[in-house]
């Protein structure tokens, strides 16, 4: 019965402690956080990229909102399709797709540059009999290691940002 006392004392204790130790997340979405409607979009590459990932990236940003746009982020987008695993007879079995882009926040009112970075989103996905299976089990994983990506992008933009806005 003592021994349970002590244990309960004890995590009472440092839950107590934990609570107030002012950790604050880096990368948590708060009531600080930047309203991405002021940002406008410019594609440097477009051409270059598949229909799956404009879409992604378009998707992410409202285009359509009535929001004075006060900052552009430029992306140059690197798409990677490399093989894991291949089998004897020389054909892919899987492969991975990374999508790096390399994004920049110019200030649109002094036109000078905020953030300069780059974020990185991985899928991999198995060869299938069909090729048309396949097709859609590529597109499907490049639709989701560019959301990957753009996620990690707004976190670091959100991150530079209140970084810059504490200082």
């Amino acid at each position: 019965m003592r021994n349970i006392k002590f244990k309960i004392g004890a995590l009472i204790f440092l839950l107590f402690i934990f609570n107030n130790c002012g950790f604050k997340p880096v990368y948590k979405l708060s009531e600080s956080s930047i309203d991405f409607r002021s940002y406008s979009l410019l594609l440097m590459n477009e051409t270059d990229v598949s229909r799956e990932i404009k879409e992604e990236i378009k998707k992410s940003f409202n285009s359509r909102s009535e929001v004075k746009k006060d900052y552009v982020i430029e992306i140059d987008i690197v798409e990677n399709l490399d093989p894991l695993i291949t089998n004897t007879d020389g054909t892919v079995a899987k492969y991975r797709i990374e999508i790096m882009l390399n994004f920049k926040v110019r200030d649109k009112n002094n036109n000078s540059y905020l953030i300069e970075d780059m974020v990185r989103g991985f899928a991999q996905y198995t060869v299938e009999t069909s090729e048309i299976e396949s097709n859609e089990k590529k597109n499907r994983m490049s639709r989701i290691a560019t959301n990957n990506a753009i996620q990690m992008m707004f976190s670091k933009i959100q991150s530079d940002t209140s970084i810059t806005n504490d200082n």
